[in-house]
């Protein structure tokens, strides 16, 4: 039976901004420490102790899901740790990478040990600010709270351990380990960062988890409808719809972590399934580390992608996986007891190419792993990879894809620029392109060949026919995503337009007004175009009125390189007719 527990049977209580949870009992102590020492002068005493959580793991059998009867105990690394008397906190230090944390307190006094799912450094680089919050409890920080005890005069040692508070059938009331666990995730792709850049700053990071956030069709992160496991961040801090239609603040940014428990589809608890986590924070590190041009929307394994959306889901999984480094992918589902994944040293038996996460995803792990298999011969680690992440990914007049990203490693590592040529060719991807794709053949399996050149040339005065927003890979679902961009291979046309000085354009698309309906022919849609113009990744112009066949936007660019894409705003389904367009771009 699927395992549900109201707020009320909870227990957790929420006071100055933190979620508590229930003291773990796990907590020891003794007279002095291992060496019988005594405490120091001055009226004080040393507590020192370790700070582990339970960490779930899956089961060895594929898609047999999560063990919870078989938790690791692991240390919970770099965390905050507190004494605290009363209100007052005395204490404040850091743990360790095992764990272990040391302080001094008051003598006789009442205390109890506070670990906080926080891990923060300031000061000198590198420096970090991450924390767990809890959306459904007006986003506190979750800590976790020993049992009070009296300090005395002799050093004492305090563990702590938060259990999974699993029961044998679901969990109890709690989840106490769930927190640092996720945190711990983060952990490791800090790491991971770090061994490239060992002064890294990271932007302060929220992680949202709650035991109420599952996968429904309304957003209302409030009461834990988010839909799914992801990262947002959005700089013009616009206020959103929220709860029954009504507005709401801007959203938090940060990473949103499913975490309902039930044993039926809508069961999705991602707190130990790092992969999911590494994975969002791969987008964190693409949004403010490097550049990400991705539109996002819905995508699953096989989807033929738009490229944009193709290299940074490809990306999210191969970062993940190089932060635990571990190419096995696992999400777990219905509970604890199914689970879904794939191996990034093996083909899935989907379609490859540039618009294939799958693809990107092998190449990227190819190029940071160490094993040499199947024609990889390629063994770069990460610190390549964080150096074109950091400076032509972020440079590049192209859309960020596949193409960027690969055009700038072989530059960068010269000596390995053939085998890098092989793992791309292994990927069915052009194995020498340019930043644009230039030279790619692999359409993607469209019968239609529109789908290539990836970019096409758009020359001032010119015009341009037979630019059509197809769907033949798929496109938005009209009815659950009735207002998201489309984000499948065809949907959207890239064209580059190189500009030599500033000057006053307009660009002009026309398409195809709606036919008039016929007994044997049903209504198609006039077309509606759409017009984003992009200059290294930042918006320039955009024309994206409604209700007309025709879309144009004019102002003024400086001279440089400019994507300028083209899509029908309609376009939904698979294999609906195509939206054609002829396109233009005018000025002196």
């Amino acid at each position: 039976m699927p395992q549900e527990f109201s707020r009320l049977a909870r227990l957790i209580t929420t006071l100055a901004g933190f979620t508590v949870l229930a003291a773990c009992g796990g907590g020891g102590s003794g007279p002095g420490d291992d060496d019988g020492n005594p405490p120091p002068s001055g009226g004080s005493v040393t507590v020192s102790g370790k700070i582990t959580f339970d960490r779930l793991v899956f089961s060895t059998t594929p898609d047999a899901g999560l063990n919870p009867n078989a938790p690791v105990e692991s240390p919970a690394r770099q965390i905050i740790v507190q004494a605290v008397s009363g209100s007052a906190t005395v204490a404040t230090t850091t743990t360790d990478a095992n764990g272990d944390y040391t302080f001094s307190v008051p003598a006789n006094t009442n205390i109890f040990i506070r670990a906080r799912a926080e891990m923060t450094k300031t000061g000198s680089a590198p420096t970090w600010a991450f924390a767990v919050r809890d959306n459904t409890s007006a986003d506190a920080v979750y800590v976790l709270d020993g049992s009070s005890f009296n300090s005395g005069t002799a050093n004492v040692t305090r563990n702590l351990r938060a259990p999974s508070d699993w029961n044998g059938n679901g969990y109890n009331a709690g989840r106490r380990a769930a927190p640092f666990a996720i945190l711990d995730t983060v952990y490791q792709a800090k790491q991971l960062v770090l061994s490239a850049n060992p002064n890294a700053q990271f932007p302060e990071l929220d992680l949202f988890w709650s035991e109420d956030n599952k996968g429904t069709d309304t957003f209302c992160p409030d009461t834990g409808d988010i839909g799914t496991s992801f990262y947002f961040r959005d700089p013009s801090r616009e206020t959103t719809d929220g709860c029954a239609g009504a507005q709401r603040p801007p959203l938090p940014d940060g990473i949103y972590i499913l975490g309902y428990f039930a044993e039926d589809a809508l069961g999705d608890t991602d707190e130990y399934d790092a992969h999911v986590i590494a994975h969002e924070f791969g987008h964190y590190f693409e949004d403010r580390f490097s550049r990400s041009d991705s539109i996002g929307g819905q995508h699953q394994i096989g989807d033929r992608l738009d490229l944009r959306v193709a290299f940074g889901e490809g990306w999210g999984n191969a970062f993940g996986a190089m932060s635990l480094n571990d190419p096995q992918y696992r999400d777990s589902s219905r509970g604890v007891s199914q689970d879904f994944g794939f191996n990034l040293e093996s083909d899935q038996g989907a379609a490859e190419g540039w618009f294939s996460e799958t693809s990107v995803g092998e190449f990227l792990w190819d190029v940071f792993d160490s094993t040499a298999d199947g024609g990889d011969n390629v063994a770069l680690g990460f610190t390549p990879i964080y150096t074109v992440m950091t400076t032509d990914q972020v440079d590049t007049d192209a859309l960020t894809s596949i193409y960027s990203f690969a055009t700038a490693l072989r530059s960068q590592n010269s000596g390995s620029a053939g085998a890098i040529a092989n793992l791309l060719n292994n990927e069915d991807i052009e194995s020498t392109p340019d930043a644009f794709g230039t030279g790619e053949t692999n359409n993607g399996g469209d019968i239609d060949p529109r789908a290539l050149p990836v970019y096409g040339e758009l020359v001032l005065n010119q015009l341009q026919s037979g630019v059509c927003s197809v769907s033949f890979a798929g496109s938005k679902d009209p009815i659950e995503e009735p207002e998201a961009n489309p984000n499948k291979l065809g949907n959207h046309r890239f064209f580059r337009f190189v500009n030599n000085t500033t000057r006053l354009v307009t660009i002009r698309a026309q398409g195809a007004a709606a036919p008039t309906p016929t007994p044997l022919a049903p209504t198609v849609p006039a077309t509606d175009p759409d017009i984003y113009v992009f200059r290294q990744g930042e918006l320039a112009l955009a024309g994206t009125s409604t209700g007309t066949s025709v879309e144009t936007v004019s102002g003024e660019l400086a001279a440089g390189t400019y994507i300028i894409d083209v899509s029908d705003f309609d376009t939904a389904g698979t294999n609906q007719p195509p939206r054609c367009m002829t396109v233009s771009i005018t000025g002196n």
